[in-house]
């Protein structure tokens, strides 16, 4: 945070700074872990914030002001929010398997991931029809409350009902990177990497000199690392 305040640092910068160096570090530490963590981001995260990246942008709910690229995916999705989904996803399940899981398993792919795969293919596919034929349908009405209860919440709750045995992991998880990410919040909204000019938001939280959606307090940084977790031991690890 002092170093992204004291420089002045870009959106491109925070994410090598705040998700990326660690995420080196813990692959230096646990190159075992790399493969699964690597491919589970890779196409669970890309397809997942292109989508709501562009409705979000669509419906007023975030903006990010600025790129280092002179184009955006669809008029809307920066690069710098793929490689934020990318290193975000990479960082939480390397933590957690380097830390916490600790159950090594050379098989890369589990059988259900295909579901999960073939999930995103068919949302992604729908989502590029309505792109092109019939964007208003994507202006969905307090887009980011119901995006956090479906792919958020309850994939949580149907986890930790399910396997109880992961409670206390997935727990901690959350504690370090509520930590991280309420840094990364205040500071990105501080330099202006992002902001919320929409209305359409239950409440607001002002905290230190940042103001943000409660929705952004729920299901990120308390929420969105349990959330990924929730779909990696579900679909690709051993739920142990």
């Amino acid at each position: 945070m002092t170093l992204s305040l004291l420089f002045n640092l870009n959106t491109l910068t925070s994410i090598i700074l705040f998700l990326g160096i660690p995420s080196f570090y813990l692959s230096f530490r646990g190159p075992k872990y790399i493969k699964k963590s690597i491919f589970f981001s890779l196409i669970v995260s890309i397809p997942t914030i292109i989508m709501i990246d562009y409705i979000a942008h669509l419906t007023n709910i975030w903006v990010i002001p600025y790129s280092i690229l002179p184009f955006r995916l669809f008029g809307s999705v920066t690069l710098e929010v793929i490689l934020w989904a990318i290193f975000n996803f990479y960082f939480v399940i390397m933590f957690y398997e380097y830390f916490l899981d600790k159950h090594f398993t050379k098989r890369l792919l589990n059988p259900k991931i295909k579901y999960l795969i073939l999930a995103i293919l068919i949302i992604f596919l729908i989502f590029i029809i309505f792109l092109f034929n019939a964007t208003d349908l994507l202006k969905i009405p307090y887009f980011y409350l119901w995006f956090g209860i479906i792919l958020i919440l309850i994939p949580i709750i149907n986890q930790l009902l399910s396997y109880p045995a992961l409670t206390t992991k997935l727990f901690k998880t959350a504690a370090y990177f509520f930590y991280l990410t309420f840094i990364y919040e205040v500071t990105g909204l501080t330099l202006g990497w992002w902001a919320f000019p929409g209305t359409e938001f239950i409440g607001w939280v002002s905290i230190l000199w940042a103001s943000f959606p409660i929705e952004e307090i729920v299901f990120w940084c308390i929420l969105f690392a349990m959330a990924i977790l929730s779909y990696y031991e579900f679909f690709e690890d051993d739920e142990k």
